[in-house]
């Protein structure tokens, strides 16, 4: 969570998912809310783990099913040298079990791509609207 100190700094985000487009979507979304802002996108878990190492990101943004490995896989490699790194998994597939496996593996929620918003992000990460807005 944000310290007092930071509070009106946007957070950091490292968007991950191998389909651009959806990237792109994303990135336009954050883009209209203060609180955020991409300073990183990777298209596939070893670029996530990557750049997770060089950006050190507030938050990362991460796809479950992608080609070279999985979000979830990428997520345990992030966590192994980033413990405290806030990573929320996303996949359009809303598989009930995915909620309880991002808790497991010490992501910080999963939020199924199609309910994927700010205001759902500020949520998931304890954020209210005054303290975004300022």
């Amino acid at each position: 969570m944000r310290t007092q100190k930071d509070a009106h700094d946007p957070l950091q985000v490292l968007l991950v998912d191998d389909q651009e487009m959806f990237r792109g979507l994303v990135r336009e979304t954050l883009s209209l809310d203060k609180t955020f802002t991409v300073i990183g996108e990777a298209a596939s878990g070893a670029e996530a783990i990557a750049l997770a190492g060089e950006l050190s990101p507030d938050l990362v943004i991460m796809d479950v099913q992608m080609d070279d490995m999985t979000g979830i896989e990428a997520t345990r490699h992030i966590l192994s040298f980033r413990p405290r790194a806030s990573i929320v998994l996303t996949s359009m597939n809303s598989e009930p079990g995915y909620s309880l496996l991002a808790r497991e593996i010490g992501a910080l929620a999963f939020i199924p791509k199609k309910y994927l918003s700010t205001a759902t992000l500020r949520d998931t990460l304890g954020i209210d609207e005054v303290e975004a807005a300022a």
